[in-house]
């Protein structure tokens, strides 16, 4: 955020339901984490903002508290709270709103088990100095690098993959990028993408720029070191997108985070898009969503292996590692893939129990 501009400023719809989101997986994070880890876990951001939007919403520092304030189960731990943000109009306005979601001053939240800490400076190096200072590494921690569009630099995402128990949730909007990749005096996509290939984003057409960036930056994350990673864009009414990487170490941690996306509340005019839809259909967001793009993924996973037959469980795995859908989103897809008579199973007379399927061959 630029020093010119207000400080609060309106919220904008792709943020509502991005907040819906992180409100979901928050009330399933804190509790697993205070439990399996006695709540020695940190929480952090690297671009906090002011806690506030000017018409009187909650930014995302404090959702988090509230999310660890609304459970007594997440109460009396050893829980962290770190917020850095470069703006110290943004810096100055966060712990009033803080204290308005806890009910109490800064400096009794602690009495909670909640180690609290807010500082103005740029998210790099100022957040991996915070996190030094606490002793955060070797402990599972959430770090939401919600930037305006630019990314993060490699190294401190490679260095939170490396962390045990480490997630992040980054926001990139691949048009920053576009413009100025043949600008070789601009480093700073050289140091998210972690070298100088995604360059050839120039290259591509003009249709197909952000689809290639963002395939290339989900590659950047798995390099980065998470072993799971889900990739989807919020797009709006004008077709405006913005596109949000989480990384994990741990298949629950993406399972949740599956299940976080399709329990928010409709978010009016904002939906989902799976950047590996060749439809690039987007869907509204509701428990039940529409699963026609998960059909056609599916059909092109059983073309790659197409005449053989593919088992049920990989199929599931697929659609849990490798699109915004979940696991138990596959057998309604096959089932009506069957119907359709474009695939096949490999036991047709026990059609209740499908163990595996394939593209159906000719008679």
């Amino acid at each position: 955020m630029s020093a010119k501009n207000p400080v609060p400023w309106p919220i904008e719809p792709h943020t509502v339901a991005k907040h819906a989101l992180y409100r979901q997986y928050f009330s399933k994070w804190f509790p697993i984490m205070a439990n399996g880890w006695n709540g020695n876990v940190t929480y952090a951001e690297g671009f906090a903002g002011p806690g506030i939007y000017t018409g009187g919403e909650p930014g995302s520092p404090v959702i988090a508290l509230r999310t660890i304030f609304d459970n007594p189960e997440t109460w009396n731990k050893n829980m962290r709270l770190l917020f850095v943000d470069h703006d110290k109009r943004c810096t100055d306005l966060l712990p009033k709103q803080l204290e308005n979601a806890a009910g109490m001053r800064l400096g009794e939240i602690g009495t909670y088990g909640i180690d609290l800490e807010i500082r103005e400076g740029s998210c790099v190096p100022v957040l991996e100095q915070l996190l030094d200072e606490h002793h955060a590494w070797g402990r599972p921690m959430l770090v939401v690098l919600d930037t305006w569009g630019g990314a993060v630099p490699f190294d401190l995402v490679h260095r939170i993959a490396g962390n045990r128990g480490g997630e992040v949730l980054i926001t990139m909007q691949p048009q920053f990028f576009s413009r100025f990749a043949e600008n070789e005096e601009n480093p700073h996509g050289d140091a998210v993408f972690g070298d100088t290939g995604w360059r050839a984003v120039h290259q591509q057409p003009s249709g197909q720029k952000a689809g290639w960036l963002l395939r290339r930056y989900r590659d950047t994350i798995r390099k980065a070191g998470f072993g799971y990673v889900l990739d989807f864009e919020l797009v709006d009414r004008r077709g405006q997108s913005l596109f949000l990487v989480f990384g994990t170490d741990h298949p629950k941690g993406l399972k949740k985070m599956k299940e976080a996306m399709w329990e928010v509340d409709d978010v009016s005019g904002i939906g989902y898009r799976d950047p590996r839809d060749p439809g690039q259909q987007t869907l509204a967001i509701v428990l039940e969503p529409n699963i026609e793009p998960l059909k056609r993924l599916l059909l092109l996973e059983l073309r790659k292996q197409e005449p053989d037959y593919v088992s049920v469980l990989d199929l599931r795995r697929f659609a849990l590692y490798r699109t915004v859908f979940k696991e138990s989103q596959v057998i309604p897809a096959l089932d009506s893939l069957i119907d359709k008579r474009l695939v096949e199973t490999s036991e047709p007379a026990r059609r209740k129990t499908i163990s595996a399927v394939r593209i159906r061959q000719p008679s």
